[in-house]
């Protein structure tokens, strides 16, 4: 899964020049009822990242107004519910539009025995049934069926936009040959009008069927008629989202061997990684292989300075041991004579996420700590009389350096010089408070480091929150 970020590389047309064979199947290109249904549920429900500002357009105007009666409905309440209980959300909603028959009658395509492969976990079969009839009945009130025929025509517009735009069959003919080749499969890019700059590599596999890709991708952009615009950053956001499709599998294959290492890379940067919807190891395991993928790729079919590029970007978004891993992966490509897929490999990339792991606990040990502070982190009933925030630290703290992190107007006005006491471990910054205000901010981040041991190790960053008492 992704997340449209500030820093997007650029999609260049030496994709076609330099890219191998085509892929065994076309890549067929639909905006499926069935995601456009739930991405209403959830949006109802509240989801966050179903309800970003770059997902209003003309036509979530309009299916916010059909669907509009049915805003309390119970299977909207549920949903929330099972936000809540078990963390459904994100890519969980489009997991299960795939794996229904159809928006009508939302019957599961397999039984829940034994777990369909790719259905995502975060449903659980004491309560998917149930819901499923709640969402049945959603759609029969609100007349779901009407709005999709209604809206037919602008739907094969922006099929038909997709696809004269963004190409996509060679993208996954190079995944088959870097991961080592499916036996059948069949590939679907869904469009999701309702998504916004949230993007889901998810897929079916069910028993004695091909295997079906249906990356879900979503639409931020919109020109003065309401179309999505689907500019250059789609081709190489396919490649990612449907990469998952390969990935994620070995992932799941392997996990055992690589959890160690996993857990340890998650735990480093769990709140950056939390913000983006990667929620544990398991997810910060296939998105270390997705992206790294994307820079093997890259450098393919566009040359290395696009790799290059890449690279940089999956650094900017936070997964900075990505780049590394793609350089061991460029030994693989060089040795395919004695591996004949990436699952034979698997053993020299668990030893490098272990080795980066163990760098990682050498790192911890050495960084400083925020043991106490006034007021302290989320604190809600901060006195507005009071003059200095003061922040505490385990060991000693460079001088005259510090990173105070974030929107200005989230901040509290800084009235004088911040200044550490004689030891360095204690931080004074005098503040004037308003009363009934609430303050975020963070001490570092992943580009600003200032706090810092004095020997140079930084603070991992540290977000801070408290609310003033009102007069």
């Amino acid at each position: 899964m992704t997340a449209l970020r500030s820093v997007w590389f650029v999609f260049v047309l030496s994709w076609l020049a330099f890219a191998p064979s085509a892929a065994r199947a076309q890549v067929e290109v639909r905006v499926d009822p069935r995601v456009e249904l739930l991405s209403v549920l959830a949006r109802f429900a509240g989801l966050p990242e179903f309800n970003a500002a770059n997902s209003a357009s003309p036509y979530a105007r309009r299916a916010e107004q059909h669907f509009a009666a049915q805003r309390e409905h119970a299977a909207v309440a549920r949903l929330r519910e099972l936000r809540a209980q078990h963390g459904v959300a994100y890519d969980a909603l489009p997991s299960l539009a795939v794996h229904l028959v159809d928006a009508e009658r939302l019957e599961l395509r397999a039984p829940l025995e034994p777990w369909p492969e790719r259905l995502d976990a975060r449903w659980k079969p004491g309560d998917l049934p149930a819901f499923l009839v709640l969402a049945r009945d959603f759609a029969a009130q609100s007349k779901a069926l009407e709005f999709f025929a209604a809206e037919r025509e602008f739907y094969a517009q922006v099929e038909q936009r997709f696809s004269s735009s963004v190409p996509r069959e060679r993208g996954l003919a190079w995944l088959d040959s870097f991961y080592g080749a499916k036996e059948r499969m069949r590939c679907t890019a869904l469009i999701g009008l309702l998504c916004g700059g949230m993007n889901f590599g998810v897929g079916l596999k069910l028993p004695g069927a091909p295997e079906e890709l249906t990356p879900v991708l979503g639409c931020w952009e919109f020109d003065a008629q309401g179309q999505p615009q689907f500019g250059p950053k789609y081709g190489p956001l396919f490649l990612h989202e449907v990469a998952h499709s390969y990935a994620n599998p070995l992932v799941e294959r392997h996990f055992e061997r690589l959890r160690a290492a996993g857990e340890r890379i998650h735990a480093n940067c769990a709140e950056v990684m939390r913000r983006q919807g990667y929620a544990n190891a398991r997810t910060v395991l296939c998105e270390t292989l997705v992206r790294a993928s994307v820079v093997r790729c890259r450098r393919a079919l566009e040359g290395d300075a696009a790799g290059a590029q890449q690279a940089q970007s999956e650094r900017e978004e936070h997964f900075v041991w990505v780049p590394a891993l793609a350089e061991l992966l460029g030994a693989y490509e060089g040795a395919r004579e004695r591996f004949s897929d990436l699952d034979a490999y698997l053993p020299s990339i668990a030893e490098h996420l272990d080795a980066y792991a163990a760098t990682l606990a050498e790192l911890e040990a050495k960084r400083p700590k925020l043991v106490s502070s006034t007021p302290v982190n989320g604190a809600v009933d901060v006195d507005p009389a009071l003059s200095a925030l003061v922040f505490t630290f385990d060991r000693p703290m460079r001088d005259q350096s510090w990173s105070i992190v974030g929107k200005p107007e989230d901040q509290p006005k800084i009235t004088g010089k911040l200044r550490y006491d004689r030891s360095r471990k204690k931080l004074t910054v005098p503040v004037q408070l308003e009363p009934g205000k609430t303050y975020q901010f963070a001490l570092n981040s992943e580009r600003f480091q200032g706090f810092a041991s004095a020997d140079g190790v930084p603070l991992a960053p540290l977000e801070f929150r408290f609310t003033v008492r009102a007069n």
